[in-house]
């Protein structure tokens, strides 16, 4: 516990660094917060325009995909805000700025995980809350304590998940030889098809979604539950193993992909 209680100060510390750096240059801060708004406000529209006509999709309601991108959205904003330094590690490796992390008396995945910070998913988060609220208050839902705690929970699996598929694509790099990591840009961009029910995909990507790259249990299972679909139950129970089998890889793929490294010639 007692080292648990020093590596959550040293994480702090590293945050708020990067937060005084970050302050440095508020014309970039406050630039960076009208184009989250006006990208998401376009999403949302789009969402909106195409459900406004179209009553249901898969059995979903315009509203119940609310839900489905709020979930995602948050768990991205976690990502930037809180773990930034995953979509870094590629950068890290290829400019030998992983060196450094290695001859300090500080574990490699802290200090990789808290490489940077990004305000733009503080400010998705918010938006993500927003668009959950005014989500839940148009669906009917029969809501009590209980119900309250899993959602909360969701989201905290929702967010666990999402950084690890980054933190496992971005890790891949260990083992390639050019500059440049595509494998964590594609696996952010399988998450525009999770802004929709996974039920109208074909059982091909239902089971990519389901199993190979999970972003059924980031949103689809978990705000299915909460509605009540039928087939949700089941999904959501497994979201918990899915984090805990989730983790371990991580853990694998970074100890394997540091045995493997041999700096950088840059």
């Amino acid at each position: 516990m007692r080292k648990c209680g020093a590596y959550i100060k040293l994480y702090l510390l590293f945050q708020m660094q990067n937060i005084q750096s970050l302050a440095q240059y508020r014309t970039d801060f406050l630039i960076m917060i009208f184009f989250t708004l006006f990208s998401q406000g376009c999403n949302l529209g789009l969402i909106g325009i195409i459900y406004s006509n179209i009553p249901q999709v898969g059995g979903w309601t315009m509203w119940e995909i609310f839900l489905l991108y709020g979930f995602l959205l948050f768990s991205e904003g976690f990502i930037n805000f809180f773990f930034q330094g995953a979509w870094k590690i590629t950068n890290m490796i290829h400019m030998a700025d992983l060196d450094r992390f290695l001859v300090r008396p500080v574990p490699v995945g802290l200090q990789l995980l808290t490489a940077k910070i990004d305000f733009d998913g503080l400010n998705k988060m918010v938006i993500a809350a927003a668009v959950l609220i005014a989500g839940f208050s148009k669906c009917e839902i029969q809501w009590d304590v209980i119900k309250v705690i899993l959602l909360f929970v969701f989201l905290a699996e929702a967010c666990i998940l999402r950084v690890c598929m980054i933190w496992i694509a971005s890790c891949v790099s260990f083992w390639m030889e050019g500059k440049k990591n595509s494998l964590n840009y594609f696996v952010i961009s399988l998450g525009e098809m999770a802004k929709y029910p996974l039920v109208i995909y074909p059982p091909l990507f239902q089971g990519i979604f389901g199993y190979l790259i999970p972003y059924a249990f980031v949103s689809f299972y978990p705000v299915g539950y909460l509605l009540g679909k039928e087939g949700s139950k089941t999904g959501a129970l497994c979201i918990p193993f899915i984090c805990m089998a989730m983790l371990a890889v991580s853990c694998v793929v970074l100890r394997s992909g540091l045995r493997n490294y041999e700096s950088s010639s840059y």
